[in-house]
């Protein structure tokens, strides 16, 4: 896209879906490169995506599986008694769940950082399946109090490879039939499969784009999905001839080996303190950053910051730490630095004082105020499967296309959903066929979608086809009776 539609959309403000999808909004957020927040409302569901300085830094959704705990549970890091306790305890004392799990020492603070980019990276890939709803974009954005971050280029290129429906892949990539593709710009940091990069050299030969799907030999609907993402993200262009990417002349000059200091690695200990402390900064105040108590002065203000600051010493912890350790403790010794100018200063430090009590009164009021209600798609699909067994498949597919809107990431729903569809005539045998395999490409080992291809293509007389589609299916559901009675059909 262009930078003027691009900017066109952030002029805006709020629209539909199908008019600007889901990565042409991530696209111009991120080159925003401020605070955001993105609303997102699809029937029943809700998203709302922070952002900061053009990065996602949460999102808040009314979808019970995405919560930290329930995320969690369905790892196998914590058991579901854990998570009660923890929860709450957490809602009791007002500590995020995170906080609790650590200090129960359920979670180390590495794991939990790990967890919450990927449980963060998850929840924002959902949305790649909406392809109906409403959007509003506010610049009145709070402070960030996430300490996550991702990126928005590996965030489209991933949304539309895995979540994204193949129609719209199909749709941009028409593009380029027909004609000839060219690497535009570099890749960056994009991480790539062996077949995503054959993709790419291809383009970089500026190939033509029907011989990258019948030549390649990568699977052409992964073509499509590949060029679709690249193509949006500028870093693909369509050629009306053969065009070569000449890569950007940088001159070399030999300059002296730097001086590199070698540090000790920090014990893991110091480690965890790091990274348990980075996850939390962000949404504390000065007070809490020093932890000082509001009744005390100047001298232990004085004490504080300068404990806090020899413990984040960034020199402490080398350049080539894992989780990059030495970017963590320094920003939590220039935040300790912002906490201590702000409570050094009398003045500045009533003021803070003041948001303090406010802010007790605001949480005292929301507290009473409740949580509105989640939506379980686990919950949804239950329903979906007695109501198959009552014979009402039209109520049925219903609970089935709710859960996978919910969790559009979880094969199963989408594979009961494709198969509620055949059997009540509203998709033919093909087109339910191309939705099992996009369930496949989401949810690899998804048993129900191997159980119905093959059912599927038992009833075309695609007989080898349906008795991998079975056999696979067999291994995941070793005792379903589903599948003994396909097989036997077939032999």
């Amino acid at each position: 896209m262009t930078r003027e539609q691009l900017d066109s959309i952030l002029r805006a403000r709020s629209g539909t879906l199908q008019e600007t999808p889901y990565a042409a909004l991530l696209l111009a957020l991120s080159t925003h490169e401020s605070g955001a927040v993105l609303r997102l409302k699809r029937n029943q569901l809700e998203k709302q995506i922070v952002f900061d300085d053009g990065s996602p830094v949460e999102c808040r959704s009314n979808i019970a599986t995405e919560t930290l705990g329930r995320f969690l549970v369905s790892l196998g890091k914590i058991t579901e008694q854990a998570c009660h306790t923890a929860l709450n305890e957490s809602t009791s004392r007002g500590v995020p769940l995170g906080e609790v799990l650590v200090e129960k020492k359920l979670l180390a603070p590495t794991d939990l950082y790990r967890m919450l980019q990927q449980n963060l990276g998850r929840k924002l890939l959902e949305p790649f399946s909406w392809k109906s709803g409403i959007f509003e974009i506010s610049f009145d954005a709070p402070a960030a109090s996430s300490a996550l971050r991702v990126k928005v280029p590996q965030l489209i290129f991933t949304g539309i490879m895995k979540v994204d429906t193949q129609e719209s892949a199909d749709e941009a990539a028409s593009a380029a039939v027909g004609k000839f593709v060219s690497l535009a710009a570099g890749l960056d940091e994009l991480r790539l499969s062996a077949d995503q990069q054959k993709v790419v050299e291809a383009a970089k030969r500026g190939v033509a784009f029907d011989e990258i799907r019948t030549k390649s030999g990568v699977d052409p609907d992964d073509v499509h999905r590949i060029v679709a993402a690249l193509l949006l993200l500028g870093i693909f262009k369509v050629t009306d001839k053969h065009e070569p990417y000449m890569p950007p002349f940088v001159a070399k000059f030999d300059e002296p080996t730097p001086f590199v200091a070698i540090v000790a690695p920090p014990p893991p200990a110091a480690s965890d303190e790091v990274m348990s402390a980075f996850l939390s900064y962000r949404r504390k105040d000065s007070f809490d950053l020093l932890g000082v108590p509001e009744t005390e002065g100047l001298p232990a203000i004085n004490e504080a910051f300068l404990k806090t600051s020899e413990k984040f010493l960034p020199s402490k912890y080398p350049a080539t730490a894992p989780d990059a350790l030495h970017d963590k403790a320094e920003q939590l010794f220039f935040a300790a630095a912002r906490a201590y100018a702000e409570l050094a200063d009398p003045d500045r430090r009533e003021a803070l004082i003041k948001r303090r009590v406010k802010a007790r009164e605001q949480a005292e009021l929301a507290a009473k105020a409740g949580t509105a209600a989640l939506i379980d798609p686990e919950v949804l699909y239950k329903n979906g499967c007695a109501l198959v067994e009552a014979g009402k498949l039209r109520d049925a597919l219903s609970s089935f296309e709710l859960a996978a809107e919910c969790d559009a990431q979880n094969g199963t729903y989408a594979a009961e959903a494709a198969w509620c569809r055949f059997q009540l005539k509203v998709s033919p045998a093909a087109v339910t066929l191309k939705r099992l395999k996009d369930t496949l490409r989401i949810d690899p080992n998804c048993a129900v979608a191997y159980l119905y291809g093959g059912r599927l293509h038992g009833m075309l007389g695609n007989k080898l086809e349906a008795e991998a589609y079975l056999n696979r299916a067999a291994m995941l559901l070793p005792k379903d009776m589903r599948v003994v009675e396909a097989l036997k059909t077939l032999r």
